[in-house]
């Protein structure tokens, strides 16, 4: 059986124990950025967060890019978000290649070259690219200042959580 055929199944299964309160407005507390690794899935778990008190916003490197913007204008400005939180890792793909590299590695893999995305946002560095995320979200104009941004790395090797700040 395959994964989503089993994720059906289970689906039918949950419904009879399913709590209606989920149609209810969301009304998180933060919006977490973090990087799609399934390693992360338990972010909320070990970070003592219940999921109604976030908004998980997830893609590969923790880049702050036009998309998750748009997603925390949403957070903050309709459902009243207060604070933001960045959380790199350690171990993340986005140290595997170079952007160059990676576009290599799609034009073999695909045999043609693309225009888009236009970048991808590697890096060699966790701990200065989630200090460029964070200093990219408190610049943006349509995030108030009075809306808490910080930044931090988890170790997946520890299980730490390490903040990032502009002295780090």
């Amino acid at each position: 059986m395959s994964l989503i055929e089993r994720a059906i199944v289970a689906s039918r299964k949950t419904a009879e124990h399913h709590d209606p309160s989920l149609a209810n407005k969301p009304a998180p507390k933060i919006a977490i950025l973090t990087c799609m690794d399934p390693r992360l899935n338990q972010l909320l778990e070990w970070l003592d967060i219940k999921p109604a008190e976030a908004d998980v916003i997830r893609n590969v490197g923790t880049a702050a890019t036009e998309d998750v913007v748009r997603s925390l204008m949403f957070s903050i400005h309709v459902l009243g978000v207060k604070e933001v939180m960045l959380v790199g890792h350690t171990g993340c793909g986005m140290e595997m290649f170079s952007e160059e590299e990676f576009e290599n590695h799609l034009h073999k893999q695909c045999g043609v070259w693309a225009v888009t995305p236009a970048k991808f946002h590697f890096y060699s560095d966790v701990n200065r690219a989630t200090q460029k995320q964070v200093l990219k979200l408190r610049s943006h104009p349509w995030i108030p200042s009075k809306v808490v941004v910080r930044g931090f790395v988890f170790d997946l090797s520890t299980g730490e959580l390490r903040e990032v700040t502009s002295k780090d």
